[in-house]
């Protein structure tokens, strides 16, 4: 089968396969609910490299995977505490913070000359923290001088986005306790850290996913011990992810702002609106009011707003329109919105045109939220500004 068509096949179909129920892992799991025809079998059957032969025996193929029939199982469950169980970890607490609906991702401040006065900002991480001399370390020392660094006003908060490949984060990962990353962020005055979103894949056993998981609380923890204001990102493969999640929020209650990014498996239409249905079933789970921090999700704005009181949408697009001089044009409400070419003279900076964009993007999401938060009311009481618990 092409890839595409497998993952189809593993995405959840509503029936956990029979050889789940007695797995050691399936309380924290869930199973998996592939179609029928992967029906007689588990996730190690279904997805593991290393398949016994024919014979018996097990033919040993190289792979990285977080799987019991790998040989550095035991090797990578040490990384994680020598185990997949949750139960040991200690709670996490989320300090209150107001977020705009709108928070522009800025990747450099190349081409600008003034600083960019905007009321927050989000960064990415594995921009702000690099390898130099085989030691991890941010690229500046304080707030102030990393704000200088990105073309950003002093007074502007800023969050940590956490998203990214594989690559940054696994690097991320081996360096952050060694070099103590946590502890350097902490000194940056960063208002909000998203966890590192390291991957849930469809095709791989669930262990994989679980470790991936406990990875990115394990490193939710450390932001908690090093000062920083935590929000977890919502992995999720299986329907039993988002169970998880109802769990961890219904335990560690003072968290309100959870990640969700929408530029990769959940950018299509069909599987982003399902992940919007389960973000609204979590938050009727936990009962009481989640803010969606949408990472590259604007298309389905209206959908959560029809159900949640506030959220904040993520993305670099007005920026990135800005480098390849193009303006924002809104075309009214009967009409969509189109980028127009802004030719500039030769050595002009991108100030302008940058915060032009900004604004105007900015407007135009805050307008599509109010056209849908006027005429619903939302759980659990009509929309007002969101007030969050502390830990």
């Amino acid at each position: 089968m092409k890839p595409a068509a497998v993952r189809k096949s593993l995405r959840p179909h509503g029936r956990v396969v029979p050889g789940c129920v007695n797995c050691l892992h399936f309380a924290d799991c869930g199973g998996i609910e592939p179609e029928l025809g992967l029906f007689n079998t588990d996730c190690v059957l279904a997805n593991c490299c290393n398949p016994p032969s024919m014979g018996g025996e097990t033919i040993v193929v190289d792979c990285d995977n977080v799987c019991p029939r790998n040989p550095k199982y035991l090797e990578l469950l040490r990384e994680v505490g020598g185990n997949l169980w949750f139960n040991e970890l200690p709670t996490v607490s989320q300090s209150a913070v107001e977020l705009p609906l709108y928070i522009p991702l800025i990747h450099h401040a190349s081409k600008r000359s003034q600083l960019l006065d905007w009321p927050t900002v989000a960064l990415d991480t594995y921009h702000v923290v690099g390898l130099k001399n085989n030691r991890m370390e941010t690229i500046e020392g304080s707030a102030d001088s990393l704000r200088e660094k990105f073309g950003l006003s002093h007074s502007s908060a800023v969050i940590l986005r956490g998203v990214a490949d594989d690559r940054p984060l696994e690097r991320y990962w081996t360096y952050r306790r060694r070099d103590g990353v946590p502890q350097q962020l902490a000194r940056l005055g960063i208002t909000l850290s998203v966890g590192p979103n390291f991957s849930h894949f469809l095709d791989v056993p669930r262990h994989d996913n679980l470790f991936n998981r406990k990875r990115q609380l394990l490193c939710l923890g450390e932001f908690v011990e090093a000062g920083l204001n935590p929000a977890p990102h919502l992995n999720a493969s299986q329907p039993g992810d988002w169970r998880f999640w109802g769990r961890f929020l219904s335990v560690n209650r003072s968290i309100t702002v959870v990640a969700i990014e929408f530029e990769t498996g959940n950018r299509s239409r069909n599987q982003g609106q399902r992940v919007v249905a389960e973000l609204i079933a979590l938050q009727q789970q936990v009962g009481r009011p989640l803010h969606p921090l949408v990472i590259g999700g604007t298309q389905f704005l209206e959908g959560i707003a029809k159900e949640f009181r506030a959220a904040s949408f993520i993305d670099s697009t007005p920026f990135m329109k800005a480098m390849y001089r193009q303006s924002f044009v809104d075309l009214g409400p009967t009409e969509k919105f189109r980028w127009r070419r802004s030719p500039t003279a030769p050595g002009e900076q991108l100030d302008k045109l940058n915060l032009q964009n900004l604004r105007c993007y900015s407007e135009w999401l805050d307008r599509r939220w109010e056209t849908v938060a006027g005429e619903v009311i939302k759980f659990p009481s009509p929309r007002k500004p969101l007030a969050m618990a502390t830990g």
